[in-house]
C-alpha cells in the first residue's frame, strides 16, 4: 500500500471520528449551553463593532454637519449625510446579498447609527457639555435604510435597486428629518435682524472659535428658512446617492472576490 493511500485514509479516519463526535455534542446539554453562550457573545461583539463603526465614520465624514442644528442646512447636510452611510452600506449590502441574500443591510446599519447618536448626543453633549437636546438631536435615516432594503427585497438586482434605493437615499433626507428641525427654522428677530431660530440657539450657545466653525448666517432672505434651493439640494443628493451607492457595490464587489486568493493561501 502506498504512502499517500494511507495518508489518505487516516484523514477519512480522522474526520469520521471528528464527524462522530460533533453528533454527540449535539445530545449534550452543556457542550449545547457553551455553544449558545458562544454564539450570543460572538453576536453582541459584532454588533458592537459594528455600531461603533458607523458611528466612528460618519462622525469622522458628516461630523458637525450632522450634530447641531444650524449646520443642518439646505445645501450641504442633505447631501454629505446620505453619501457618507451609503459609503458605509455598500460593500456590506454586496457581500450580505451576494452570499446570503440578506436584504437587511441599510436597516440595521441606520437603526445603529439612530441609537448610538442619541447616545453620545445625551452623554457627550447634554450631561457634559450642558447643550440642550433640542440644539444637538440626532437625525434619523431609518426610514431611508428601510426603503433602501425594500428597493432590494422587490427588485431583487442590485443595480435597479441602486438606481431606485439610493436615489430616493439621498433626495427624502431633508423630508424624513423635517418633524425633528421644523420647529428650528421658525422666524425670530434679533437686534432688529430677522434670523431663523437654529441660527439664534448657534449665538447663544457658544462652541469652538476655531475657523471650521465660522459660517455665514444669512438674514432676513427666504433661502433662511429653507427656501427654493431645497427642492434642487434633493434632487442632486439624489443623483450622488446612485452614483456613491454604485461605485461603492463595486468597491464590496472587489472584496467579495479576494476569497479566492484566500483559498489559494489555505
Amino acid at each position: 500500500m502506498s504512502e499517500q493511500s494511507v495518508s489518505t485514509e487516516l484523514m477519512s479516519e480522522n474526520e469520521v471520528r471528528q464527524r462522530r463526535l460533533d453528533v454527540k455534542s449535539l445530545d449534550n446539554p452543556k457542550a449545547m449551553k457553551l455553544y449558545r453562550r458562544f454564539d450570543g457573545i460572538f453576536i453582541l461583539v459584532l454588533f458592537s463593532f459594528l455600531a461603533l463603526g458607523v458611528q466612528i465614520q460618519f462622525t469622522l465624514t458628516a461630523g458637525d454637519w450632522d450634530y447641531w442644528i444650524d449646520w443642518r442646512d439646505r445645501r450641504w447636510w442633505p447631501v454629505v449625510a446620505p453619501m457618507t452611510l451609503l459609503m458605509f452600506i455598500g460593500p456590506l449590502a454586496y457581500g450580505l446579498w451576494y452570499r446570503l441574500r440578506l436584504p437587511v443591510v441599510a436597516t440595521a446599519v441606520t437603526t445603529l447609527l439612530c441609537l448610538t447618536s442619541w447616545l453620545s448626543r445625551y452623554l457627550n453633549f447634554y450631561e457634559f457639555t450642558y447643550f440642550p437636546m433640542s440644539f444637538v438631536p440626532a437625525s434619523t435615516y431609518i426610514g431611508l435604510g428601510i426603503l433602501l432594503d425594500c428597493s432590494l427585497i422587490m427588485t431583487r438586482s442590485l443595480i435597479i435597486s441602486c438606481i431606485i434605493g439610493g436615489g430616493l437615499f439621498g433626495a427624502l433626507v431633508w423630508p424624513l428629518n423635517w418633524p425633528i428641525f421644523a420647529a428650528s427654522k421658525v422666524p425670530v428677530e434679533f437686534n432688529g435682524m430677522l434670523l431663523s431660530m437654529a441660527d439664534l440657539m448657534g449665538f447663544q450657545y457658544i462652541r469652538t472659535t476655531t475657523p471650521e466653525y465660522l459660517r455665514i448666517i444669512e438674514e432676513s432672505t427666504l433661502r433662511t428658512f429653507g427656501g427654493s434651493v431645497t427642492p434642487l439640494t434633493a434632487v442632486f443628493a439624489g443623483l450622488v446617492g446612485i452614483v456613491v451607492y454604485a461605485l461603492f457595490l463595486l468597491l464590496g464587489k472587489w472584496i467579495n472576490g479576494l476569497d479566492k486568493y484566500a483559498k489559494r493561501i489555505a
